[in-house]
C-alpha cells in the first residue's frame, strides 16, 4: 500500500477541497427546485436513490456479450481493479500515456472512433451526473432529510463507483477510464451543478430531464433492465411548439419535439444505440465502441415521460415499450409496465410503483 499513499493522500485532499466549495456554495444557494419537483406520474415519480443506482450503476448491461444477471458478476475482483486504477493514478496515466489520456478522456480535440471516450464522459459524467447531484439533493430535502447536498453527493458517488465497477469487469490491466470519470467529471459535475446559473440554463433553456427506465431485476433468472438516459429539448426560435429533440446515454437520438397542449409533448428522434464495447489495446483498457440503429417516439409531461416506444438494431433490444406511472389507473393506484422484446425469441416484462424499484418476469424463446 504505500506505493499508492501519495496518489490516495492527494485524491483526498482534492475530494475534501472540492467538498469544502459545495458546502461553502450551498450555503448562499436559492433553494428553487431545478430537477425534481415530486410529480406524481411519469419517469419523476420513479426517481429515488435506489433506482438511480440501479439504472447508472448497471448501465452497462445493455451492451451485447455483457452479463446481465445481477448475481453472476465478480464484484470483490472487479472492485480490486477500480481501486488499484483509482488508488495510483499518476502510474495508470503513465502505462497509458499521457498525450493519449488527455487526447482521449479529457480535451476535446480528438473525432478519432478510438480517441472519442471524452463525449461520454462530458454529456453522462459532467452534466448528466452534475444534473442527477441537483435532482437528487431535491429529492432528499423534499424527503425531509438533514443536509441534502451531502447525501446527495454520497449517493452520486456510490452510483459512480458501481458504474465503474460492472463497466471495468475483471481485468486487472491498467486503465485511465475510471480516473477521469471519477477524479474529473464526476467530481466536476458536482462542482459545476452547485451554481444556481446552471442549474437554471439546463432545466429551464435545454429542459435537461432524466428519462431513464424502469429499474427492475427479473424473475427467475435475475436479468436487469436498466439504463441511464437523459433528453433535451432546446424551444426553436421561430417556430411555434416546436423544439430540437436529443435523448443520450447508451447511444443517440436526435429529431424533433412537438408541444400537443400547455403540459404535454411528443417526441421523435432517430440515431446510434451503443452495441459492443470494443477493445482497441492489449496492454491498456483502451475501448472504443461499436453502434446500430435506434429509433423511439416519447411521451412526456412537464419533463417527466409517461411512455415510450424504441426500436434497435440490438438484438436483445430490439422493441422496449414503456409505460410509466400516471397512465395506467385502478383507482387511485397507478403503476408503472415495461416490456422489453428481443429478436433472439426472449422477452422481458416488468411492473413498477412509484414505492420500490420494480420486478419483471422473463419468458424464453417465445417465438
Amino acid at each position: 500500500m504505500n506505493k499508492f499513499f501519495c496518489p490516495l493522500k492527494l485524491s483526498c485532499q482534492l475530494t475534501i477541497l472540492i467538498v469544502v466549495v459545495i458546502f461553502a456554495n450551498q450555503k448562499i444557494l436559492a433553494q428553487e427546485n431545478y430537477f425534481y419537483t415530486n410529480k406524481p406520474y411519469g419517469s419523476e415519480s420513479l426517481f429515488n436513490p435506489i433506482t438511480l443506482t440501479i439504472n447508472g450503476g448497471y448501465d452497462v448491461v445493455q451492451l451485447q456479450a455483457i452479463n446481465n444477471r445481477i448475481q453472476d458478476f465478480e464484484y470483490g475482483r472487479m472492485l480490486h481493479v477500480v481501486l488499484k486504477n483509482l488508488g495510483d493514478p499518476f502510474n495508470s496515466i503513465r502505462h497509458y500515456g499521457w498525450s493519449l489520456f488527455l487526447r482521449t478522456e479529457f480535451l476535446p480535440i480528438s473525432f478519432k472512433k478510438d480517441e472519442m471516450q471524452w463525449i461520454p464522459n462530458y454529456q453522462q459524467h459532467l452534466i448528466g451526473g452534475g444534473m442527477l447531484f441537483t435532482a437528487m439533493k431535491e429529492w432528499y430535502k423534499m424527503h425531509g432529510y438533514p443536509e441534502p447536498w451531502l447525501l446527495s453527493a454520497v449517493t452520486l458517488m456510490a452510483h459512480h463507483m458501481l458504474n465503474e465497477v460492472i463497466e471495468s469487469g475483471p481485468n486487472e490491466g491498467w486503465s485511465v477510464d475510471e480516473i477521469s470519470d471519477i477524479y474529473i467529471f464526476d467530481l466536476g459535475g458536482i462542482v459545476l451543478f452547485s451554481f444556481d446559473s446552471i442549474n437554471e440554463f439546463f432545466s429551464k433553456t435545454l429542459n435537461l430531464s432524466d428519462w431513464s427506465l424502469q429499474a427492475s431485476v427479473t424473475l427467475p433468472n435475475g436479468r436487469l433492465n436498466a439504463g441511464q438516459y437523459f433528453s433535451m429539448k432546446w424551444k426553436l426560435p421561430f417556430v411555434k411548439n416546436w423544439s430540437l429533440f436529443y435523448r443520450y446515454g447508451m447511444g443517440a437520438l436526435f429529431g424533433l419535439s412537438q408541444k400537443i397542449n400547455e403540459t404535454d409533448n411528443l417526441s421523435y428522434g432517430l440515431g446510434f444505440k451503443t452495441k459492443h464495447l470494443v477493445d482497441v489495446a492489449t496492454d491498456v483498457r483502451q475501448r472504443t465502441i461499436e453502434t446500430s440503429w435506434h429509433a423511439g417516439i416519447f411521451y412526456d409531461r412537464n419533463n417527466s415521460l409517461l411512455a415510450s416506444v424504441v426500436l434497435s438494431g440490438v438484438k436483445e433490444y430490439f422493441c422496449s415499450i414503456d409505460i410509466y406511472p400516471g397512465i395506467l389507473k385502478i383507482g387511485k393506484f397507478s403503476p408503472g409496465l415495461w416490456t422489453v422484446i428481443g429478436r433472439d425469441g426472449n422477452m422481458l416484462i416488468g411492473f413498477s410503483t412509484t414505492y420500490v424499484f420494480s420486478f419483471g418476469y422473463e419468458f424464453q424463446n417465445i417465438k
